[in-house]
């Protein structure tokens, strides 16, 4: 069990060291690009963060572990809001947007009923991943379309403050090195999952909507607060929307091709539509405002519930 659990925290140790590497490289890709740290979040951050998440399902699909490849973005999509958004409001005063960040929300919200609607129909895999990818590819074009819009209008003045910024040679191989090292820990993390299943005898379904949740959210977890630190809330609530819109699209479609179809226990479900349709009601709720810490504490409440109630036993 030990060596199964240093692997486990070498893994978490390689995720957290990239993703600080990613988030300053975003801030500079940001100031470089003239393109909003919302937009940058929702798309480079969040695909970056998200590729824990890839390379734990992926890698368990092919293992045909379909229990752990779906459990996994589902667990990752309901800890990013319990744990990610509530710490981003408790250690900062985090600031709603009244624009991109709405729309973006509501885009969340549609892409989780899909998801979810799509799990329950007899439809075929194929059809169904290639769907999904290719609202990924369109959600990242509509990104990129409201992000140049943006630079004229509402982003217009902070763009104009910002630092110029050059990305550099050495900007590109670093974001190269850091996603290798999330792929390596991935793949750390998905086999001490599986060896950690054996040995205390949960499935890696359970697991996978547990540890390995929370062990691959552990980058956006980071991005939260390296992001607050440098008053980029927009950073902050754009890698929460684009990490699990491309959890559900990107990460969904690419399992299908590969894994046999993983079983999610129903509560499951039922938790993470809540925890959207949560999420995207605080969006609403407090457009142009920030949000109080209570909401914080409140999701702080619903993570550790979550947690427990993986350590139950399903029928």
């Amino acid at each position: 069990m030990f060596d199964q659990l240093l692997m486990l925290g070498v893994g978490f140790i390689l995720l957290l060291v990239s993703t600080k590497v990613l988030v300053d490289l975003a801030e500079k890709m940001s100031a470089s690009f003239r393109i909003s740290p919302l937009i940058i979040g929702m798309t480079i951050v969040a695909i970056g963060t998200s590729f824990p998440e890839l390379s734990v399902s992926t890698i368990a699909s092919i293992k045909q572990d379909g229990g752990l490849a779906m459990g996994n973005i589902v667990g990752s999509n309901i800890v990013n809001v319990f744990m990610g958004f509530s710490v981003g409001i408790l250690i900062g005063k985090l600031r709603i947007g009244t624009t991109k960040t709405q729309r973006s929300s509501l885009i969340l919200l549609t892409v989780t009923a899909l998801f979810i609607f799509l799990h329950f129909m007899p439809l075929g895999k194929f059809p169904q991943g290639l769907f999904l990818i290719t609202l990924a590819v369109l959600v990242t074009i509509i990104e990129y379309k409201w992000a140049v819009f943006g630079r004229r209008h509402e982003d217009s003045k902070k763009l104009n403050s910002m630092k110029k910024e050059k990305f550099s040679l050495l900007e590109v191989i670093k974001l190269a090195v850091s996603i290798g090292a999330i792929v390596v820990g991935g793949f750390m993390v998905v086999v001490a999952t599986q060896n950690i299943s054996i040995l205390t005898g949960y499935s890696t379904a359970v697991l996978g909507l547990s540890l390995t949740a929370v062990a691959t959210s552990l980058p956006e977890l980071l991005t939260t607060v390296f992001s607050q630190e440098e008053n980029e809330e927009k950073i902050t609530i754009g890698n929460i929307i684009g990490s699990n819109i491309y959890n559900l699209l990107l990460i969904g479609g690419i399992i299908l091709y590969f894994s046999p179809n993983g079983s999610v226990p129903t509560i499951d479900w039922v938790i993470l539509s809540f925890s959207t349709i949560l999420f995207v009601f605080i969006i609403k709720h407090y457009s142009g405002q920030k949000v109080p810490k209570w909401i914080g504490v409140l999701l702080l409440t619903f993570l550790f519930a979550y947690i427990y109630l993986q350590t139950i036993p399903k029928s």
